[in-house]
């Protein structure tokens, strides 16, 4: 969970030794990833009237081949990067010759010099202290078969800081102090070392659809830096998926989808008694209608369980399909509706105009079933959560290109929470390691109760590209409205961190370094806590081949 978007952006050192092809075939262009830079500059540049067929919202997506995309883009509009290809992750033979590849290697160093903090950086936990992580990747490929491995070896020094008295029974001392869920303040006491399969795969491609087993980060709705429901906050996760390896043509416009079923982890720092295995399942469809061009809209929905000990019956595999009122999952066994699994689902819309070079997108989430029609027709924002954003492209010629981005996120409780149960984001009662991997939580960054606003400006030019941004986030209002009214507190006591960050890309070559920094101001830590400051210094570099 921790690590800023530029440690993401500028950290690969990409050992891309080009593709040692056996037989004939062609470089294949890069898929749409979360945290590769090249996905933000894409992104910013389909808002100049380029179609790189790919909504931004099912992410692993659409691969960006083919020699139309540089003709896509008008020739008076801005393209900083026209010189430099897209990373080539792998080859697509077109001979039917097996073609094997190392892709990309990459090195990230993170410093934070008083407490965690960070974001979106998949198997990396950058705790107080120095992180290092190194990943390389390598490919076979042959016809509509791929085998990606990415593995990733992440050091962290994890320094001691002061941690909140954890309130929860049965909980090591390591634990989220608030709640009962899978979310560690800190890793343990001492340093250690992870070793984790990173963007690792296994797929066949068939026309425009895909079988897959893998590892990879995903990332399903259009936020930027918040994805409510499935990100790259916690590390990959294994799972098979059904999915399409392109928009798909349905006679009304174009379809993205990808259905998947996998497991998830706990760490080491969680209530030991709880059963551990978990099995996870989730579907996102992207719908893109012909007649209203630049808008898509899309849904997510996941369950999570524990796997009993007679093992899992066939209906969990199919638990999308499921009702969405609990009065219609009523029975002998559970007369309230409640039941063993904890779910969350989500409704997202993306508007691009290329004219304006401008996108404006949302998402709204619920965390708990509705009881009835009725339920949700008073109450619809019971146990909701939205993200709403919006970006603007600039440019003043070809060779310089403006971002600017602006992204608000709300996971707070809303006011039903006074009259009925409050559902925190993801936490459950049945399911309490809650809906987290490894210790990160799976969805947004800002975590349980949390809230937070976010402006940046980023340029792009032929060197590289820089950003400055500046973000408020409130850490777990609703821990913080049980912990005022037991503590007889009034309302100036809110967790709240500020954060003002630069970041920066250079291209040297086949060379990518970046780095950033940024200054953060905490403000009653845990509510009861000294404000405080906190430096977070990122260095990195990539390095890939034909750059």
């Amino acid at each position: 969970m921790l690590s800023i978007r530029p440690f993401l952006y500028f950290a690969s050192l990409s050992t891309g030794m080009g593709a040692a092809m056996l037989g004939g075939g062609s470089l294949e262009a890069q898929s749409v990833r979360p945290g590769d830079p090249t996905t933000s500059y894409v992104r910013a540049l389909s808002l100049t009237g380029a179609d790189f067929g790919t909504t931004f919202t099912v992410l692993p997506g659409t691969d960006l081949s083919g020699p139309a995309r540089e003709e896509q883009i008008p020739e008076t509009r801005a393209h900083p990067w026209w010189e430099r290809p897209y990373p080539a992750y792998g080859t697509a033979p077109s001979s039917g010759a097996l073609a094997l590849s190392v892709d990309e290697a990459r090195v990230r160093t993170v410093l934070n010099s008083a407490v965690p903090r960070g974001w979106n950086d998949g198997a990396m936990w950058a705790g107080r202290g120095v992180t290092s992580s190194f990943d390389a990747r390598a490919s076979a490929r042959w016809r509509g078969l791929a085998v990606v491995a990415n593995p990733t070896v992440v050091f962290n020094q994890n320094r001691s800081y002061e941690l909140a008295t954890v309130l929860p029974p049965n909980q090591p001392p390591w634990a989220y102090p608030w709640r009962v869920v899978d979310w560690p303040q800190r890793f343990g006491p001492d340093s250690f070392w992870t070793l984790d399969p990173g963007d690792s795969r296994v797929s066949l491609d068939w026309k425009s659809g895909r079988v897959s087993v893998g590892n990879e980060s995903l990332w399903w709705g259009p936020g930027v830096r918040n994805a409510i429901v499935m990100s790259n906050n916690a590390p990959g996760f294994l799972h098979a998926a059904l999915s399409t390896n392109e928009p798909v043509d349905i006679g009304i416009g174009r379809l993205e989808g990808k259905w998947i079923w996998g497991g998830l982890g706990e760490s080491d720092y969680f209530d030991p008694s709880a059963p551990s295995d978990r099995f996870i399942t989730g579907i996102v469809l992207a719908y893109s209608p012909d007649w209203l061009a630049g808008l898509t809209v899309g849904g997510t929905r996941v369950f999570q369980t524990h796997v009993p000990d007679a093992g899992l019956p066939a209906s969990e595999y199919l638990l999308v399909a499921q009702g969405f009122l609990k009065v219609g999952q009523v029975s002998d066994q559970q007369p309230d509706g409640s039941d063993r699994r904890d779910q969350i689902l989500s409704l997202f819309a993306r508007w691009a105009f290329p004219e304006s070079g401008a996108e404006v997108y949302v998402e709204w989430a619920r965390t708990d079933h509705a009881l009835d029609l009725e339920d949700f027709l008073q109450e619809p924002e019971h146990s909701q959560g939205y993200t709403l954003g919006l970006q603007k492209v600039t440019s003043k010629s070809t060779q310089r290109m403006f971002l600017l981005s602006a992204e608000l996120t709300h996971l707070e409780a809303s006011t039903t929470f006074q009259l009925r149960p409050r559902p925190t984001y993801y936490t459950n009662s049945a399911v309490t390691q809650g809906y987290t991997h490894k210790g990160q939580i799976l969805g947004a960054w800002v975590g349980p109760g949390g809230n937070s606003q976010f402006v940046g400006l980023e340029m792009f030019a032929a060197w590289g590209s820089v950003e400055m941004f500046v973000q408020r986030q409130v850490h777990d209002n609703d821990a913080f409205w049980v912990w005022a009214e037991a503590n007889n507190q009034t309302f100036d006591a809110h967790h709240v961190s500020f954060d003002l960050g630069v970041d920066a890309m250079v291209f040297r070559g086949e060379v990518e370094l970046g780095g950033g920094a940024v200054i953060t101001r905490q403000i009653n830590r845990w509510f009861y806590g000294p404000h405080l400051w906190n430096f977070n210094l990122s260095l990195a570099a990539r390095w890939r081949p034909g750059a």
